[in-house]
């Protein structure tokens, strides 16, 4: 049974940035939000199934004061919350302050900060130098997700933030939503179905449409039957929604095998050995997950294969191999987050 780290509420997809990586596709073009009074009724929601919910967009920046209002009401209910920006919105010191100290005030713990070369193509880099240097000062933990395929890159950010007691998180770019028409140059390429565990999966994220999603971004792209598709709030119950998917098997499977352990599945199915074909070559897991997930027939093998007893062996050995060997190092990585958090 899957046990959420947190959940996401998607506040909206309108952003101030139009980076050329962006999984959600998000912009100023982009319009839409959800209502504040809906993601109330999720937070009463929300704390039997996770201990702690996660603001994400585009960006939530640009309805601030609905933010700051619901990480009180989350407080309220005993949950940790969190915020992800791309820093579009930051400009002066006085004003940049005065939110930042509002929000930790109203019991935001941590801030992530996206930026990286696609950011920096619309925003200058003193933006997130600012607000990552103000949010340490006002108590908050903060990470820099970087996203790039190479050494340099990850050392010239490295050293933007030297000196500043953040997290940086270093992905590749995956070749989904905007980063699907990125040149080649942008990617590393494997030429196998590429092997690897899937920890979002361990984050849903609810969309200001209704739909929640298993994950924050390549599951935008599934299709209405995925299994990455978990339901919409607006025709049935979240809770019910969340408990059907912590126990559903396939998922717990990506989570605990990656996407690669379906492919295996697959192999040994006449269904997956007639349907499954493999790309020239893929940037990522999520590439090989959606090909699995977006096919009925090959949902449908691989549901009946994990009720196999050696599929079900399967499943209990990468559970197993999850909590000893990969486990601690995730938990390495939460206690170098936590570092920064404040004392209570």
């Amino acid at each position: 049974m899957i046990r959420y780290d947190l959940i996401g509420l998607s506040y909206t997809r309108t952003c101030p940035l139009t980076c050329g990586h962006c999984i959600t596709e998000s912009s100023p073009h982009v319009k839409g939000k959800m209502q504040i009074e809906q993601v109330s009724e999720y937070l009463k929601v929300i704390p039997p199934f996770a201990s702690g919910v996660c603001f994400t967009g585009g960006e939530p920046f640009l309805y601030y004061q609905d933010i700051l209002e619901l990480v009180l009401q989350a407080k309220d209910l005993g949950l940790k919350t969190s915020l992800v920006t791309g820093a579009g919105w930051v400009r002066g010191e006085s004003s940049t302050r005065a939110r930042i100290k509002a929000l930790a005030e109203a019991g935001l713990g941590h801030i992530c900060i996206s930026w990286d070369q696609y950011h920096e193509e619309f925003s200058a880099r003193d933006r997130p130098l600012r607000l990552a240097r103000l949010a340490i000062e006002a108590g908050m933990g903060v990470a820099v997700r970087v996203v790039t395929s190479t050494e340099e890159q990850k050392e010239a950010y490295h050293a933007l933030f030297d000196g500043l007691p953040v997290y940086l998180q270093y992905q590749a770019p995956v070749k989904v939503g905007r980063a699907a028409s990125l040149p080649a140059e942008h990617f590393t390429f494997v030429a196998e179905p590429p092997a690897g565990v899937c920890n979002v999966i361990l984050t849903p994220v609810i969309e200001a449409d209704g739909t929640v999603y298993a994950c924050c971004g390549p599951s935008y792209y599934a299709g209405k039957s995925s299994p990455l598709r978990l339901g919409n709030t607006f025709e049935e119950p979240l809770e019910d929604i969340l408990a059907r998917a912590r126990e559903d098997a396939l998922l717990e499977l990506i989570l605990n095998a990656g996407p690669h352990g379906l492919y295996q599945l697959l192999k040994e199915h006449p269904v997956g050995q007639e349907r499954f074909k493999a790309r020239p070559a893929y940037t990522g897991i999520c590439e090989l997950c959606m090909d699995i997930t977006n096919d009925p027939e090959l949902v449908a093998a691989a549901r009946e294969r994990l009720a196999d007893l050696d599929a079900q062996r399967l499943r209990v050995a990468a559970r197993l191999w999850m909590k000893h060997k990969l486990r601690p190092e995730i938990r390495k990585k939460q206690t170098t987050m936590k570092q920064t958090e404040p004392e209570t």
